[in-house]
């Protein structure tokens, strides 16, 4: 056997070297989970779960504007702050372990999704022990990691022409959040006949309302302002430095808010506040043209476009928001995914450790009591920004130009 047959052999299976990573992303995971504090995420989660706990769920929304989380999440985590009271294990670690189990879930899809590819195990590994997925997952204190979870098991189950079961997946990851639906367009294209759509799409909605209705008949203006009508909030430090979005790209990059012209200043404002609008209406523009790409890496490759382009063009953001696609990153061109991954998991973990004060990520996350970033930190945001704004032009010009050239 020749040296070449060697290394073609190591990353095609399951050798020592993936299930040292597997028990290496499995330890990281459990001592964030345990021993750290987590984001502001988790202090809200919890007065979340206290409040619900003490006033009933149609109270506590009433009671607090910013509590905008489904009901039924919402009603889990209330299950376990009265367990974390009970047991005397800290809340956060309730919050936390979850997500991170279903990480392990995810990791296992994708290489089951990855099928054939002789780089499966590979890929598996890199997501598994990709800072990121282990960062949102186990330490953040959120739930947007069952996003992405129930995206590929809903790939996966199509994959398998298992309809109802795809579709039930997709209904019960509306029952904690709703960044799933930005992938239903994709989803229905994927299946090849429009009554087999009509009973995806009816079932996946049967699923989903189940655990709305309680609350919705109880106050439905109130779950439609709170939950339906939340829109994610702009995220900046108190002196003003955007953690993501175009922001990033008009005040950091190209010149600061002054220095822009006065003639410039309303088509920007426009922008900032209908960018996300502007973002849905590409992201369906690409499911529309791509519609006939219906292999399961097509599907996944422009599940990963979608949220790139609401990521780039968006002014709503938190830092856990790219968990949405993570997994998907990895059905686009290497020139993407990989320094993608590099650099926006430098940019988060550096950011967070900054915010703790420590490398191992222990101590309080604190991001009001830090207005300004080093320059380490803002280079790598600016550099990962840059990157997410060239992914999501290649992919509408590759998406739209084969298009143009059937129609001429």
């Amino acid at each position: 056997m020749n040296n070449d047959d060697a290394l073609s052999r190591w990353y095609s299976r399951s050798g020592i070297w993936f299930w040292v990573v597997i028990a290496l992303g499995a330890a990281l995971r459990f001592y964030l989970v345990v021993f750290t504090e987590g984001t502001q995420d988790v202090a809200i989660w919890e007065r979340h779960a206290r409040d619900l706990r003490e006033h009933g769920l149609i109270a506590y929304y009433h009671g607090d504007p910013s509590a905008n989380h489904p009901p039924f999440i919402s009603e889990v985590e209330s299950w376990l702050f009265a367990a974390s009271d009970a047991t005397g294990i800290p809340f956060r670690i309730f919050l936390r372990a979850p997500f991170a189990l279903l990480d392990a879930g995810t990791t296992l899809l994708l290489l089951l999704l990855l099928g054939g590819c002789r780089w499966r195990f590979l890929a598996a590994a890199a997501y598994w022990l990709n800072p990121l997925s282990i960062i949102f997952s186990a330490y953040h204190g959120n739930t947007d990691s069952a996003v992405a979870f129930s995206l590929v098991l809903c790939v996966w189950l199509l994959s398998k022409d298992k309809l109802l079961a795809a579709a039930i997946a997709l209904g019960v990851s509306l029952w904690i959040k709703l960044p799933t639906v930005l992938a239903v367009p994709a989803l229905l294209f994927f299946i090849p006949d429009w009554r087999r759509r009509f009973q995806f799409l009816l079932i996946a909605g049967v699923v989903a309302l189940a655990t709305y209705i309680p609350a919705l008949v109880q106050d439905p203006a109130i779950v439609w302002e709170n939950v339906f009508g939340y829109r994610a909030q702009i995220l900046h430090t108190t002196a003003g430095v955007p953690a993501w979005g175009p922001r990033v790209l008009l005040f950091s990059i190209i010149a600061a808010p002054q220095s822009w012209p006065v003639a410039f200043r309303a088509p920007i404002l426009f922008f900032l506040e209908n960018g996300w609008l502007m973002a849905v209406a590409l992201a369906f523009l690409v499911v529309w043209l791509r519609r006939s790409s219906r292999s399961v890496p097509e599907l996944c490759a422009t599940i990963a476009g979608i949220y790139i382009i609401v990521l780039t063009l968006s002014d709503g953001f938190s830092f856990q928001y790219f968990a949405w696609s993570l997994p998907f990153w990895f059905f686009l061109p290497r020139w993407f995914f990989i320094p993608a991954i590099v650099l926006v998991s430098g940019y988060i973990y550096f950011l967070y450790a900054y915010l703790c004060g420590n490398p191992w990520l222990l101590g309080v996350w604190d991001f009001n009591g830090h207005p300004y970033w080093p320059f380490l930190i803002i280079a790598l945001r600016n550099a990962a920004y840059l990157l997410f704004c060239a992914a999501a032009i290649w992919f509408l010009i590759a998406t739209t130009a084969p298009a143009f050239r059937v129609r001429r």
